[in-house]
């Protein structure tokens, strides 16, 4: 009995572990730390990569491109959306295209986006329908974001870290953020 069991176990990793790299494309589900090279790092949530293959039966070796500004790695030489960011070394020039790899727990990443966001949206319209119509967040810019959620701040009064929850949503989910071409 226990050899079926051991053998049913073998079988559902590999499984899960075909499933993941069949997958290719994933997204970070939430931000967590990473290995680049010798190094500590940072993924953020909602960041695109590309598995490229299984380290072992808990971690995956992913790929993402990005700009680079010292240790942070964004979306654009806009600075707009922080991708990743790395301890104890620079990504490259800045404003300089680059690709880089880490290694991160397989549990964090998801090939569903609309998974990743469900918490974040209901929080944006929690909030931004309290005095009107919220707009849906493709419809402007990760630039046009800025400017809005400056001046919507003052009103709807939140914390730091609830406003930099609030901005990555919209920004990601931007007519130009991490979805664009996706869509």
């Amino acid at each position: 009995m226990k050899t079926i069991v051991k053998k049913l176990m073998v079988l559902i990793l590999a499984v899960g572990s075909l499933s993941l790299l069949s997958a290719n494309d994933m997204y970070i589900f939430q931000t967590t730390d990473v290995k680049m090279d010798k190094n500590k790092g940072k993924l953020y949530i909602g960041t695109l990569v590309k598995v490229l293959k299984d380290v072992d039966a808990k971690n995956a070796l992913v790929e993402l491109s990005g700009v680079a500004f010292g240790n942070e790695l964004y979306t654009n030489k806009n600075k707009s959306l922080i991708i990743a960011s790395i301890e104890g070394a620079n990504f490259g020039k800045d404003g300089e295209v680059k690709k880089i790899t880490a290694v991160i727990e397989k549990g964090y990443l998801l090939d569903n986006v609309a998974e990743i966001w469900e918490e974040h949206e209901e929080f944006y319209y929690d909030n931004c329908t309290q005095c009107h119509a919220a707009h849906e967040p493709k419809t402007h810019s990760m630039l046009e974001w800025d400017a809005i959620l400056q001046t919507m701040n003052g009103f709807a009064q939140l914390y730091p870290d609830e406003a930099e929850y609030l901005s990555r949503f919209v920004k990601a989910t931007s007519n130009n953020g991490f979805y664009a071409d996706k869509k």
